[in-house]
């Protein structure tokens, strides 16, 4: 890409505008107007030859822990590198070695193409270099976290006195939820601890409910938050892999009649494993009349919202007390992005109200901040804007999570969703799910191969189990377990495309998971074609004489 200038031009000895002058960097590193261009141009060029290469490369591999730390090993240097040489390695040591998350035969993990302007906008983010934690640091990022807030709560159908912060991922939602869901049960905020009390009796006695199939972060978050492990339910699930109601009623009730207090119950709006969705009305009623907090951990499947067709498989997550979404999974948004929105804005900020004296922030003399109790000049106090929560106010985002320092995350979110629209997201998504829907449907039709799951979203998971001309199968489960990820690593090997193998129901399963706007027909006529090809070379290995 032809950038204005002279594609291979190295900014060392960079030309200043208008002139045939070259102009070193200064000791200082202070760049003058156009070394910064000319870094700029080169740099929007390597992340260009990255994206557009992305198809005519291997998707992984062959890479070895040894031999890159063996490539990367190198002592500080004393003096600067020019930068044209760190160009040149990020083209020839960085890029070989990456996973090639993006192109049309990634189909891995929850990793989108990202959107370009969500790419080029991190450039901006880190020119600005604002500390969204506090409004005073980040006025315009704090206005635009609020709107993007705002935006996220009315699609999920929460209240006008909704809340939540953009965090750095799923698990730090999700740690966040289980968090204000203790404070909520224990009737306790940050600002009313006393330092004094031990509360680890009543901690002890706290219980949490989830489905077997429900993320890794909830075991961190149990531990993180002061519990111990037994204290967190893993429920079975049914048939589709969805949290099964009854077995959660049942040790509801169990816990109680031990003396244990059950706190939160967690609903799963897209497993990692297979997609499923959970039956969030019906979690949501148990919810209600078991006396605790719901926590939907909307990260995978949230996305769905956006459609009006498919949108209904959410139906419920409206009355969560607190939700996770994830938009650098179904929005594609480039790392990171992660959120977590709360029903009770007030509650959120009470959960993790803080008040250092650096932050110049008034205190009022009940010891919460002016957002709370701003009076008017007759002594009464001012009503909530109707057009939203703290509409209007001075949000400070460090009273609203665990994190201080935050990055002005919601710039590339609230770009992406203005220039993409509702619509073009809700049919990216449709395509995604459509095109995974058929693969299911392909496999389905195939005998060696059976499909597992739900294929609720855009994962598709199915097992490889060769049979013999009668139709029996050839080999017992242990032995299809190993050729499963055979299978999986040769294509990871061959590097034609990457997929991941899991656990379902204690045997290793094939796990393709889609989830790229670019994606089309081809590319899973493509996949098949691949498979087909690896599992016909491992078969014939095996029969060789």
């Amino acid at each position: 890409m032809q950038s204005g200038r002279d594609k291979d031009r190295p900014l060392t000895g960079a030309v200043s505008p208008g002139t045939d002058e070259t102009v070193e960097p200064q000791g200082d590193f202070s760049l003058n107007e156009g070394q910064l261009r000319e870094m700029g141009y080169q740099m929007v060029d390597l992340a260009v030859e990255y994206l557009k290469g992305l198809e005519g490369r291997r998707v992984y591999g062959p890479v070895s822990p040894v031999g890159l730390d063996e490539m990367f090993s190198e002592p500080l240097p004393d003096e600067g590198v020019p930068f044209a040489d760190l160009v040149q390695d990020c083209r020839t040591r960085v890029f070989p070695n990456t996973m090639g998350i993006g192109g049309r035969r990634y189909f891995g993990m929850m990793n989108p193409a990202p959107l370009p302007v969500a790419v080029f906008s991190e450039m901006l983010c880190s020119a600005m270099n604002q500390n969204a934690a506090s409004w005073r640091h980040a006025p315009s990022g704090t206005a635009i976290e609020k709107t993007v807030i705002r935006w996220l709560c009315d699609l999920f159908g929460l209240p006008k006195n909704s809340f939540g912060t953009l965090v750095a991922g799923g698990s730090l939602a999700n740690i966040t939820g289980l968090k204000l869901a203790i404070n909520s049960k224990l009737g306790r905020h940050l600002a009313q601890v006393d330092h004094d009390e031990n509360p680890g009796a009543d901690m002890a006695l706290l219980t949490f409910y989830v489905s077997a199939q429900a993320h890794y972060s909830f075991d961190k978050a149990v531990d993180l938050l002061g519990l111990g492990r037994n204290q967190l339910r893993k429920i079975p699930v049914d048939h589709l892999y969805r949290v099964d109601l009854e077995a959660m009623a049942e040790a509801i009730a169990a816990d109680r009649e031990a003396g244990l207090v059950p706190c939160g119950i967690i609903g799963v709006a897209g497993t990692t494993n297979t997609g499923s969705i959970d039956k969030l009305d019906r979690l949501a009623e148990l919810a209600r009349s078991s006396g605790c907090w719901f926590h939907v951990d909307a990260a995978y499947g949230g996305a769905v919202v956006l459609s009006t067709m498919y949108g209904p498989m959410l139906r419920g997550i409206e009355e969560a007390d607190s939700i996770t979404v994830d938009p650098h999974k179904w929005f594609y948004m480039p790392f990171a992005a992660g959120g977590i929105l709360v029903r009770d804005g007030d509650f959120l900020r009470r959960s993790f109200l803080v008040h250092p004296e650096y932050y110049m922030e008034k205190i009022l003399r009940d010891g919460t901040d002016h957002l709370e109790l701003e009076e008017n000049g007759h002594g009464k106090r001012v009503l909530p804007d109707e057009r939203g929560f703290h509409h209007g106010d001075k949000v400070n985002f460090f009273q609203y999570g665990i994190q201080g320092s935050r990055r002005m995350e919601a710039l590339k979110l609230w770009l992406a969703l203005r220039m993409v629209g509702r619509r073009q997201y809700a049919d990216w998504v449709e395509k995604d799910i459509e095109l995974a829907r058929m693969l299911a449907a392909r496999i389905n039709r195939r005998p060696d191969f059976r499909l597992l799951g739900p294929n609720t979203l855009g994962v598709c998971n199915f097992r490889w189990e060769p049979r013999a001309r009668g139709g029996g199968m050839l080999f017992g489960d242990e032995e299809n377990d190993q050729l499963n990820r055979d299978l999986q690593e040769r294509i990871e090997r061959d590097g034609d495309a990457w997929f991941s193998y899991t656990i379902l129901d204690g045997r290793t399963a094939l796990r393709v998971n889609v989830e790229n706007r670019c994606m089309e027909q081809e590319d899973i006529e493509r996949l098949l074609q691949v498979i087909t090809r690896a599992a016909d070379t491992i078969l014939g290995a095996r029969n060789a004489p």
